[in-house]
């Protein structure tokens, strides 16, 4: 379930970014397209990080500045949220981070073959603000991580072999956590075996 609304945001993120214009203009870009549409690409591609931020920064009462910043980010930032609600192992936000990055660059570099954008870098950058923004909104929607044990304290029915100790009242006390521990008969719960150890 988790896995098919992803798949469903990526489609649709695909759409927003890519197949964003007419169809009969998507076709007709499709049927005039040649070799040297790579090459009239690679000069009109932008390499340089922030050049396309500036003139839509310095153009603003030209251009549709906030539609194209904003709808760069806007569009990534349910990639952070929900590739680490789809699977925990991409909860690490380097992890997720990098995944984006693959995302958006494949997209750059689709327009850059096929003729049906421009590649540019900032749109990059935009894409994984976007996306870090969203790991930030799930990262406290989802709240801490449970904590590990202390050292020497273990939960009940932990590994068998563990073994700790805990200082109370001037006393060490050794103990041995075994998941096959004699049981109580009221409760049913997993025992510790201890043994004081006086100094």
């Amino acid at each position: 379930m988790r896995q098919a609304v992803f798949l469903c945001y990526l489609l649709l993120a695909v759409r927003l970014l890519i197949f964003k214009y007419p169809l009969d203009v998507l076709a007709e870009t499709a049927a005039l397209w040649q070799s040297e549409t790579v090459l009239e690409g690679l000069r009109t591609a932008n390499f340089t990080l922030f050049k396309t931020i500036r003139m839509y920064i310095r153009y603003s009462d030209r251009l549709n500045s906030f539609e194209n910043l904003a709808g760069n980010v806007a569009v990534f930032v349910p990639f952070g949220i929900l590739l680490p609600w789809m699977d925990r192992k991409y909860g690490g936000f380097f992890r997720m981070l990098f995944n984006a990055f693959l995302f958006t660059l494949g997209i750059e570099l689709f327009q850059l073959l096929s003729g049906f954008g421009a590649f540019d870098v900032d749109d990059i950058l935009l894409n994984c603000a976007g996306a870090a923004m969203g790991w930030i909104i799930w990262r406290l929607a989802s709240g801490r991580p449970a904590r590990r044990p202390a050292p020497g304290r273990f939960p009940a029915g932990g590994l068998r072999g563990q073994h700790g100790e805990m200082r109370s009242g001037g006393q060490t006390v050794f103990y041995e956590e075994k998941r096959d521990g004699y049981k109580s008969k009221k409760t049913g719960e997993n025992r510790f075996k201890e043994k004081a150890h006086r100094g």
